[in-house]
């Protein structure tokens, strides 16, 4: 018998906030004028949208050696600074979750890559910071970024809960390794992926239960993991 779920975990991202389209558009921006080939821009496009759900500093790692930008710290702080700065003016709530949210009869956590001061804004903005205010946890604060486990163990550790009693829902192969690495039952979301159908499939590799795309369903997909209903 699985354990009982009595906690929801959420990746912040591209789950409650739909700021990862904003983050890929300011990339491509600042890094297109960079390519030795302009005719890779739908290549840079691509290998940026797959790897949203990181660090950007570790993402901008991986970009300078496959592209060869020899990005320089002022230009590692630049870019940074111009994500934070598009994302905070600009994030939109995903649609549907703040209804999802309210349906969803759990204690809430955050777990997310990104700052603390990132999520607070965007919660603030959208008028979600009341579901998880004192259960925010950054991967920034714990030290370790998803894929590790870490920030996930200290969404559960946050209610004094094993993770095993713990559902995540997370948008991004990093995340769903993360969360199931930590011992959650864990679902993905592709509602705001770039690429809905590839996504969904790299999801589930990652570990992910099931693999959704409309906020709506959430509510159902949880009540389906609790004591009494289909598990």
């Amino acid at each position: 018998m699985k354990p009982e779920i009595t906690h929801l975990v959420c990746d912040c991202d591209g789950v409650l906030l739909d700021s990862e389209s904003i983050a890929l558009r300011v990339l491509h921006e600042h890094l297109l004028p960079l390519l030795e080939n302009p005719a890779d821009g739908d290549k840079l496009h691509h290998a940026i949208a797959s790897r949203l759900g990181m660090f950007t500093e570790l993402l901008l790692d991986e970009l300078d050696v496959e592209f060869s930008f020899g990005l320089n710290a002022a230009q590692y702080a630049a870019i940074n600074t111009a994500v934070g700065i598009a994302c905070g003016d600009e994030v939109q709530l995903v649609p549907g979750i703040a209804d999802a949210l309210q349906k969803i009869d759990l204690p809430k956590a955050v777990a997310s890559n990104s700052s603390t001061d990132r999520i607070i804004k965007g919660l603030q903005r959208c008028d979600l910071l009341a579901l998880f205010d004192g259960h925010i946890h950054s991967a920034h604060d714990v030290g370790r970024p998803k894929p590790a486990p870490h920030v996930y163990l200290a969404a559960a550790a946050g209610y004094g809960v094993a993770p095993q009693h713990c559902v995540a829902v997370d948008d991004s192969v990093t995340g769903v390794r993360a969360a199931s690495s930590a011992g959650m039952r864990v679902l993905g979301f592709t509602g705001v992926a770039h690429d809905r159908h590839g996504m969904r499939q790299k999801l589930l590799d990652a570990g992910a239960e099931l693999v959704f795309d409309d906020m709506q369903e959430l509510p159902v997909l949880i009540a389906a993991l609790l004591p009494g209903r289909a598990a």
